[in-house]
């Protein structure tokens, strides 16, 4: 049972955030894909500090 209401509950959550709120959900993918991008920079360097 808890396999079933996991994935729905989340689901339904997220949905709920972006209808309720949807500048505060943008916000939060724009952060999300910024730390990321911010990642692979970081790790772009590395590689690139390393093999030089």
């Amino acid at each position: 049972m808890k396999q079933l209401i996991w994935p729905w509950g989340v689901t339904i959550f997220i949905i709920f955030f972006m209808v309720t709120s949807p500048g505060d959900a943008a916000d939060v993918v724009h952060s999300a894909f910024g730390a990321l991008g911010t990642v692979a920079d970081g790790l772009s360097s590395f590689v690139s500090e390393t093999a030089a």
